[in-house]
């Protein structure tokens, strides 16, 4: 009796899900948790997560599928979530959002259930969901659908899942594997090209108006990290990462300053040191040789966990 409760087909992970034969088969829904999967519970969206909505997007562009709908549940009142414009960065890639309020991650939990069932009673050509968890609570949930004889597939991410979901589910999929998948063209991407051309047009600025005033407005990066994501849109850490990568490319270079008598840290082009020396508005002895900018990002990607 209890058998018609359980799994009928586990995966070990998102990678091994093979869209082709459940497309086959009817099934038109995917359904993630996102907390403990794509990213730990009550942990910011990161690179990763965004990434895998784009792998997704492109395996149903190259297979001629459509996706319908896809949603984050999320509290976006998380200051960096909100200074940074998540929400809208989601919503302009075309994914829905549901603002859970600060009411803990069982809220969460609950409307995506609801919205799950609604949308299983509601519709009778969805014939399975994916449903990516790592939390034994969904575990009703997935009861729930295989006793009206749908099909239920269980994403897991890490080691960090509860055993028990799996054993509730037909398949377990791994979501590692899934992010192997190689895409052309990631939405980092065009904010990072987009912040090398302001970085640019700052610079130039400032050296155009030094040659003018005397005046030389360092690009300081502390307080970039601080007060730019609410223009580019990311959070501070990857913002970061944006610049770490600029640095790793040999693009930019770090340099010391003073403001008044505090110490500070700038940055510029590598193309600019020539010119930024030759006018005095730094020294040769100024310029950092090694910067670890690593220890920045992990300094605000544990800020923002807190």
């Amino acid at each position: 009796m209890l058998e018609r409760f359980y799994p009928n087909e586990y995966i070990n992970s998102v990678e091994d899900i093979d869209f082709d034969m459940y497309y086959k088969q009817g099934i038109r829904g995917v359904i993630f948790d996102i907390d403990n999967t794509l990213v730990p519970h009550g942990h910011p969206a990161t690179d990763k997560s965004i990434e895998f909505f784009e792998k997704l997007r492109k395996w149903c562009s190259e297979h001629q599928r459509r996706v319908v709908r896809i949603v984050v549940y999320c509290n976006f009142d998380n200051m960096d979530l909100h200074e940074s414009f998540h929400q809208s960065v989601l919503q302009s890639y075309g994914v829905e959002t549901v603002h859970t309020s600060n009411q803990g991650k069982n809220y969460a939990d609950l409307k995506i259930t609801i919205d799950v069932l609604s949308s299983m009673y509601s519709n009778n050509n969805i014939d399975e969901f994916f449903i990516m968890s790592n939390d034994k609570d969904m575990t009703p949930l997935l009861n729930t659908i295989r006793a009206n004889k749908r099909n239920v597939a269980v994403i897991t991410t890490g080691s960090t899942y509860n055993p028990s979901i799996c054993e509730f589910a037909d398949s377990h999929i791994e979501l590692e594997e899934i992010c192997d998948v190689e895409v052309t063209h990631k939405i980092i991407d065009d904010i990072a090209n987009a912040y090398w051309n302001k970085l640019e047009s700052y610079i130039n600025a400032q050296i155009s108006n030094f040659g003018v005033t005397g005046k030389y407005a360092h690009y300081e990066l502390k307080y970039v990290l601080t007060n730019e994501i609410r223009y580019s849109k990311v959070m501070s850490y990857e913002l970061a990462t944006i610049i770490k990568g600029f640095y790793d490319d040999g693009n930019i270079f770090f340099y010391n300053y003073k403001y008044g008598t505090k110490p500070c840290v700038g940055f510029a082009p590598i193309s600019k040191k020539a010119d930024l020396i030759s006018k005095g508005i730094i020294k040769e002895a100024d310029v950092i040789a090694t910067y670890d900018i690593q220890k920045d990002i992990d300094d605000l990607y544990a800020k923002a966990l807190r």
